[in-house]
């Protein structure tokens, strides 16, 4: 149909595509289900992370301008492709009305996974003949983001700060021994989250950070740390609305 997105709306299209939810395919590797048993301790005295060393003013805020301006260069990545799926859409070489809005938004993506799902998915898009809406263009953008969550996983030592507030806490609720909880949550799900929290900008890691050093105590560790994520991994992508 000329116009209009295959007779459906544009958004509820696009999550045909999957594009809205990179999480539930995290989730179902191994975030979302219980970590390994640890053994239950008393609580262990073990200091908490320490904050990582500060930079001078001058190169904080240089680095903070840095990273603002290739939040948004990744950003206006992201809406050139979703601009190419209007097009295509709506088989009209007109601006999409929405691009603007798109350019301006903010999500919690790090810029190089953010553009690299973008350009991933453009490509894709300019290969593939016909309707993009089905399931085998689906499968690669789902590919493409998968692609660019495993580039940009953290490495173990930057998921250590991490991994020692979460489990600073359970040890301080007398539920976990600290270095157990290290231990097994490491070689449990530390590969799935290397890939979530790194696919997170700043601002992103830090709501994961301080939400892991809130979990309730006595409670399972898995659905909890899930629930961290969840939140933000879901606004990794903006979408119209």
């Amino acid at each position: 149909m000329k116009g209009t997105p295959r007779g459906r709306g544009f958004r509820s299209a696009i999550a045909v595509l999957g594009v809205a939810s990179l999480v539930s395919a995290l989730l179902a590797a191994g975030c979302g289900g219980a970590p390994p048993a640890v053994p239950a301790r008393p609580a262990v005295a073990a200091a908490p992370a320490q904050p990582a060393p500060q930079a001078p003013d001058g190169q904080q805020g240089a680095s903070e301008q840095s990273e603002r301006r290739e939040q948004r260069e990744a950003q206006r990545a992201w809406c050139v492709y979703l601009q190419a799926l209007h097009q295509r859409a709506t088989d009209r070489a007109e601006s999409w009305p929405k691009f603007e809005e798109c350019t301006r938004s903010t999500t919690m993506a790090s810029p190089s996974m953010l553009r690299a799902t973008a350009e991933c998915s453009l490509s894709a898009l300019r290969r593939f003949d016909g309707d993009p809406f089905t399931a085998a263009y689906a499968a690669e953008v789902s590919r493409c983001g998968s692609e660019a969550m495993s580039a940009t996983s953290l490495a173990r030592a930057e998921l250590a700060p991490f991994m020692a507030v979460l489990c600073s806490r359970a040890a301080g609720c007398g539920d976990l021994d600290y270095h157990a909880c290290r231990q097994s949550l490491e070689a449990g799900i530390g590969p799935q989250l290397e890939r979530a929290i790194g696919a997170m900008n700043r601002r992103g890691r830090q709501e994961v950070r301080a939400c892991f050093g809130k979990l309730a105590c006595g409670g399972d560790l898995g659905p909890q740390i899930s629930a961290c994520l969840e939140p933000v991994m879901d606004d990794l992508l903006w979408l119209p609305g």
